[in-house]
This record gives C-alpha cells, structure tokens and sequence, in this order.
C-alpha cells in the first residue's frame, strides 16, 4: 500500500513539474514584429525596434537593458505600451500595441522581436 502511494506521488511530482515546464517554454507573445516587410517593391528585413511606453504620440520611449545576447525591454503591466517595428532601406514601420506584455525582448541573427505576457 505504501509503495503504491510513494508511486502515485512520484507520478504526480513528475507530471506537475512538467506541466509547469511546459507552461514555461509553451508562451505566446502578445505581439511580434514580422520579420520581413513588402512593400510591392522588394521584401524588407527587420532592422530596428523602438519600444514606448504608452502611445508612440507621447514620445515616452523606453530604454532596453542587454541580457543573455538579447536586448529587453521590462513593461508596466498597467500600461498601455506601444512597438515600432522599422525595416531596411523604407521609411515604413509598423506600430502594434502590446498591452498586456511584461517584456519585450529583441534577439539578432535574424533579427526578432516579441512581446510576451
């Protein structure tokens, strides 16, 4: 009997941990930059991120920190921030709200970025 109990309860350790772990790695970013851009022209590579604070019209941009070869950007979970995509060689860009992010971070080699919960 105790065995079958010391089993159930490794069984269950087991199988908690990696629900949790998968959890973990299983995230969804709130928002994403494309990594390419058309613009009936050419096809563009993501070059730069500028991430704000709030709506890009208060001109609140926030500053990122470098950890682990990726550039972040920690986020007010009560804010309502915003991301700007920018791309090679045109003058477009894209603006996507990211509310409800706590991060953004930004990778290269390609170049990425997302936003996540």
């Amino acid at each position: 009997m105790l065995l079958n109990n010391q089993k159930n309860a490794i069984l269950f350790s087991v199988y908690f941990l990696g629900l949790i772990s998968f959890n973990c790695y299983a995230q969804t970013p709130v928002v994403s930059c494309p990594p390419t851009f058309s613009d009936g022209h050419g096809i563009h590579k993501l070059t730069e991120v500028m991430v704000y604070d709030g709506p890009v019209c208060m001109k609140a941009s926030l500053v990122s920190e470098y950890k682990k070869n990726k550039e972040v950007w920690v986020l007010d979970t009560l804010r309502d921030p915003s991301v700007v995509c920018a791309y090679e060689k045109i003058p477009h860009y894209i603006v996507l709200n990211a509310k409800g992010a706590a991060y953004c971070e930004r990778t290269t080699a390609p170049v990425q970025v997302k936003c996540m919960p």
